[in-house]
């Protein structure tokens, strides 16, 4: 048991990992605040077929039956998981890279209260410690800010900082369904939510090659992340689950940060104190994880 939850550290710290990278890439886009929509209906088509592809490969001649067990928390967690993909793109092209990934950091603390709430989970004292050291950065950090642009980037992260923990809950709820039918269903409901906003918003399906290609690269780090955090949820309760991804946020902002990507985003004093909060509390969550003894979901 032991050993199965290091195996769900790992992989859900990986996937972090691999998220971090689609907050740099977005900001290449061309034009970004006018490409929102078309860029996530490229992006969901990407998603869909990419974690669909997965599960089918996966599960063989059981994918249908598969199928037959998606339940209404699937599709509520997949709606929800879709309205979390808007938040993320109209929060990153309204606000830095760092205010839009810090917010991410809220997860734990909603995940924590809706894991208890909903699911009954307990929380280890080390995950409660590590929430409050979250939830202290991301204040001083909000507290620092001025700018409207920010607020208004702080808000749209708030809602998918929320999502994020709700759909978190969703995939725990019931381990008897593939974790990965979720986020297929998400893709699936991003791609066809943007095409009626499109569609009554009067806008435009086309982009510029180079936009179509960063939401497909987008859209596979993506599903990369989700199939990674997919494995490893089974293994570990909601409120880790989404500590541990915080690794997301530190990694995205050195992204955005680096000269030689180009990005050049350099974070205020206080954004860089909450960054380092975070980096602490995913510190001592990954020290913590060789004594936890869990039942995993299978």
């Amino acid at each position: 048991m032991q050993n199965n939850y290091f195996l769900g550290f790992v992989l859900v710290v990986i996937s972090g990992l691999v998220w971090s990278l689609g907050a740099p890439i977005i900001r290449f886009l061309e034009d970004a605040e006018h490409y929102r929509l078309p860029y996530i209906l490229y992006r969901g088509i990407t998603i869909f077929l990419v974690v669909i592809a997965y599960v089918l490969f996966r599960e063989g001649r059981n994918f249908f039956n598969s199928l037959k067990r998606i339940d209404i928390w699937s599709i509520f967690g997949g709606l929800v998981l879709s309205l979390t993909m808007f938040g993320w793109v109209y929060a990153i092209t309204t606000t830095t890279v760092a205010v839009t990934l810090l917010m991410l950091a809220l997860s734990p603390i909603l995940t924590a209260f809706l894991g208890y709430l909903i699911l009954g989970e307990r929380l280890s004292r080390v995950t409660l410690v590590n929430i409050v050291i979250v939830l202290t950065g991301v204040i001083i950090m909000v507290l620092g800010t001025e700018k409207s642009g920010t607020i208004i980037g702080v808000t749209y992260g708030f809602f998918m900082a929320l999502g994020f923990s709700i759909y978190t809950i969703t995939i725990r709820h019931n381990p008897e369904i593939p974790k990965l039918l979720t986020p297929g269903l998400a893709g699936f409901f991003g791609l066809i939510l943007a095409s009626i906003l499109i569609i009554a918003t009067g806008s435009s399906f086309e982009m510029s090659p180079m936009n179509i290609g960063i939401s497909v690269i987008n859209g596979l780090i993506v599903s990369a992340g989700l199939i990674l955090f997919g494995l490893g949820a089974k293994y570990l309760p909601s409120a880790e689950l989404v500590l541990l991804t915080m690794l997301e946020v530190v990694a995205g902002i050195f992204w955005a940060w680096l000269p030689i990507i180009g990005i050049n985003e350099i974070p205020e004093t206080n954004t860089l104190i909450c960054g380092f909060f975070i980096l602490i509390a995913i510190t001592l969550q990954g020290i913590a994880t060789r004594k936890q003894h869990i039942i995993p979901m299978l």
